[in-house]
């Protein structure tokens, strides 16, 4: 699933799960990057950036503001390094 249209996500996940980019900065870049996606991707590709969509979507920074089905940044990072797992597979 290592693909051309995939890179640019693999390279986003990789900065924030190295630390190169707050959680924040990760969140609205990738929320941007996956509304503006061109037609076209793969439902295997889609199926994948989705989960991580709607991680990055019930992301809370707040611990005072967060509610039930909230994530906190360690959750969020969980899920960023199974999608790029995922990505990198096959």
């Amino acid at each position: 699933m290592n693909t051309a249209r995939t890179q640019k996500y693999v390279a986003l996940i990789r900065q924030f799960l190295d630390q190169g980019i707050s959680a924040e900065v990760f969140e609205r870049q990738y929320l941007d990057l996956f509304k503006n996606e061109s037609p076209g991707m793969s439902i295997a590709e889609f199926s994948v950036l989705e989960r991580l969509f709607t991680a990055v979507d019930a992301y809370c920074p707040d611990p005072s503001l967060r509610s039930e089905g909230d994530l906190d940044e360690a959750q969020l990072r969980e899920v960023a390094q199974s999608t790029l797992s995922k990505l990198l597979a096959q």
